[in-house]
Order: C-alpha cells, then structure tokens, then sequence
C-alpha cells in the first residue's frame, strides 16, 4: 500500500461596421482586497448523508487580491535580496490586473510582486502546488527567500510543487520577478492559487466526447512518494444545472507506481434526460473525479463537458451530424483580457449573447482568458483558438500545445489556429488532437484540415468561416 497523507482591456467585438464593444474595457476595475481564504473550486464530491467522501479532497487557497509592487528598472532587485523581502518603497497592486492600468502606466522591463499569506498547519502532511494562471511575460518566483524556478510564456499557466518549502501555520512570503512590454501587457493578469492534496494527486485531466452519452477520459496521476500501491478512481456525471443529481458512476482500481500514472476511463452515459451540446441549447455536464484509497480521498477535481462532434460533411461543418450557419468575427484585444470579479464575467457574457443574436457562431480568439471559454461553453458560441501573435514560429506552436493542454475539454473549441506552421508542426497538431479543425496559415492564405482525416489533405475552406476583415 501507498504511504498516502490524508488530506482591458478594450473590446472591440466588431460586426461588419457595427462595434458591440464596451462591455468589457481595457483594464477590470478594481477589486476590494480579498485576502487569501481556502475554497473548494475542485469539486468536492456530492454530499450523501455521513458519506465521508464529501468532506475532504483537494484544498485551495486563493492569493488574489492586494500584492505590493514595485518597478525595477536597473535591474538590481536580485542583488538587493529583493526576493527575501520588499523594500520599504513599494506601492499596492491588485492581482490580477496588468500593471500599466493601476502601478505603472507606460512602463516596460522588469517589475517586482509580493504577497503574504499564510495556510493551516494541516497543509504540514499535504502535497502543495502553487500556480500562476498566467504572468506576462518572463517571470521568475520565490517562496521564503527560495526560487522556485522560471517561465517565459506570457498566455498559459505554471506552477511548481512547493510542499518542501512552504511553512504551514505560519507566514510565507511569495516574490515574483516579471519582465514585460507596456504594449503587449506586462504583469500577473490572471489568479493565483495554491492547491493541497495528497502525494499522489490527479495532475490532468481531458475529455473527449462522440455520440450522446459516450465519454472518454485521459487521466495522468503523479505519485510524489516512493511508495507503490493500490486506489481507486471514481468518475460521477452530473448535468451542470443539477448538481447533486448524479447520473452515472465509474469506477477504476489503480496499481500505482512512483511518477506519472497514465489511464483511460471510457463510459457509456445512459439516462433518458442527457441532451446534446448545440448551439442553440448548450447543454453542459460535470464530471466529478474522486481519488481515494479507503475511505480517505486523495484528490478531486472536476471538469465541465458537454456531448458533441463536430465534423465535415457535403464540403460542410457539421455540428452532430448537421451543418450550421457560420458568421465568424475576429475580436480585436490590444492588451490581454483580464476577468478579475463578478462584473467582469457579467460584462463578458452580455457582449457573448449579443454577438450571438447577432447570428455570429463562430469568435476568433488568440490565447483567451479560461473564462471566456467557460462562457461560450455556457452561451453556445464556437472559438477558433490560436496563441497570441508577434511571436517566433516555435514559441507560437508552444505556446498553442499549452493551450491546448489547458482548454481541450471545452466544448465551445472548434478549431486550434496557427498562423506558421512547418509540415512536422502541423503533423503533431493532428495527432495531438484528431477530433478538432485545424487552420494552418497567414490571412488569405489558409489550409483547414478536418477531425479524423488521416491523409492530411486540406479541404475548401466553407463560406462563413473565415472573419470578414
């Protein structure tokens, strides 16, 4: 047996000639101080009575909120032991936010955070993650005068295990060092959280839907310990709107050894009331994941789909087997988007619903905020996502592979878009996703490859689907 512990933003969504802008704008208001406080955002499973299963799991403590921030435009933040402690001249910042819009408007190079926080001394037996959703563009991080390590990439996530370096029960401290350019956006534009779990955690998860009711899921599980031994993974479907109602159950026993544990679970949902994701009624399910050796669960997590296969039929994308009207825009994003509160997300699903009454289906996006994509899942609009552009031909293919890792669950997610691409490049997107479109290519000059077409031959490119420019 495993020895396992227990447990901005301007927004020009242009129509032709007509603007639905100022929904969202060039920078999210900002938000009162809200200090760090432990959420469960991974579901935790259903509640059943006693059932102890709904009563641990994954932990999460948010660090959003007021950091301090200061410029360092001589670059000897390093040198002065910045990364142990701030220096008495900083100034407040809310994270998330871009820093031109609050601390320090034209400002291009390097830039310093600090955020204080502190977790329970339960978290002593727990595995510990920290993770940036996204930090542009160059950023370096330490944790009690410790470095963590670096990431370059500006649009998609990172974390790094901090279990050995965190004090529980008492103050840490997390510095961050950023490099950015005013004209890109420069700062940490989006959350910051620390998840505690066990030793051996569910590290990802993606799904693929085919027909109505079949679900198929990829799960890696890390195993931080030494120890080998036997678990058990359940998966619950829930339809989104009715979350205590569960409408079928897996269950998988797991032989775990040290490292990184691959498995598949493929189900058959079966229920009278499942319904198709369309675009007319975009109907979403929550699969619950519960780890657990015993009674005692590991981790948690969950992850929203919806069932639907898009396809090409008759020179025609097919949404289930039915072709559908494609208007596409491009929405123009000078500065990344940030989503920082409530109004934000209300801002954003208002001007989604109105480009769709609009008769738009499909939205172009380049490196979205994850909850733009929740959102479209939710209003029932497709995304040709694509990773940001004015960056080299391999940053941009690994900054797409990222995305990908990150937002392959989404059912809104009709196409990933490179705009240079070599022949191996295009030959890994195939294979690292058969079931999407893939557009290849600078405008006017674009290739589009269906799901499952293994000789790789592009097709003529349907009215519609291009954005008008």
């Amino acid at each position: 047996m495993i020895s396992l512990p227990k447990f901005c933003i301007l927004l020009s969504l242009t129509l032709g000639s007509t603007v639905l802008a100022n929904d969202l704008r060039a920078q999210a208001p900002v938000p009162p101080d809200t200090p760090g406080k432990q959420v469960a955002r991974a579901a935790a499973p259903p509640k059943k009575g006693t059932d102890p299963l709904a009563r641990k799991g994954r932990e999460m403590l948010v660090i959003d909120g007021t950091w301090r921030f200061l410029t360092d435009p001589q670059n000897t933040g390093e040198q002065n032991s910045w990364s142990s402690a701030p220096p008495s001249e900083t100034k407040e910042i809310v994270v998330p936010s871009l820093w031109i819009a609050q601390a320090a408007p034209g400002y291009t190079g390097a830039s310093w955070y600090w955020r204080e926080f502190e977790v329970s001394p339960k978290w002593k037996t727990q595995t510990v993650r920290l993770r940036f959703e996204a930090v542009a563009e160059k950023s370096s991080v330490w944790l009690n005068g410790d470095k963590l390590g670096d990431h370059e990439g500006g649009a998609t996530p990172f974390e790094f295990n901090v279990t050995k370096k965190l004090h529980p029960g008492a103050k840490n401290l997390v510095a961050v060092r950023v490099e950015g350019d005013a004209k890109r956006g420069a700062g940490i534009w989006q959350g910051v959280l620390l998840m505690a779990h066990d030793e051996a955690y569910l590290s990802e998860v993606s799904l693929h839907t085919g027909g109505l009711g079949q679900l198929t899921s990829a799960i890696t599980l890390d195993n931080t310990s030494d120890n080998s031994g036997v678990a058990v993974l359940e998966g619950r479907v829930v339809a989104q709107d009715k979350p205590d109602k569960e409408i079928h159950r897996s269950e998988q026993n797991l032989s775990l050894t040290p490292g990184r544990n691959i498995t598949t679970m493929h189900t058959s949902v079966k229920g009278k009331n499942l319904h198709p994701w369309t675009l007319e009624t975009p109907a979403l399910y929550n699969l619950q994941f519960v780890f657990r050796q015993g009674p005692d669960v590991l981790d948690t997590q969950l992850t929203t789909f919806g069932f639907r296969e898009v396809g090409w039929k008759d020179n025609a994308i097919t949404l289930n087997g039915l072709p559908f009207d494609l208007k596409s825009v491009a929405p123009s994003f000078p500065l990344p988007v940030v989503v920082a509160s409530a109004e934000d997300v209300d801002r954003a699903r208002t001007s989604f619903q109105r480009l769709k009454e609009a008769g738009v289906t499909v939205l172009f996006l380049d490196a979205p905020h994850p909850e733009l994509l929740r959102i479209a899942d939710e209003v029932g609009i497709f995304i040709v996502e694509g990773p940001r552009q004015g960056q080299s031909s391999q940053a941009a293919f690994s900054e797409l592979h990222a995305l990908f890792l990150r937002d392959r669950s989404h059912p809104c997610i009709l196409a990933w878009r490179l705009r240079d691409a070599d022949a191996a490049q295009l030959t890994t997107l195939r294979k690292t996703d058969p079931s999407r479109f893939i557009l290849i290519g600078l405008t006017g000059n674009e290739k589009l490859y269906v799901p499952g077409d293994a000789a790789g031959t592009p097709v003529a490119i349907p009215t519609g689907f291009l954005p008008t420019l």
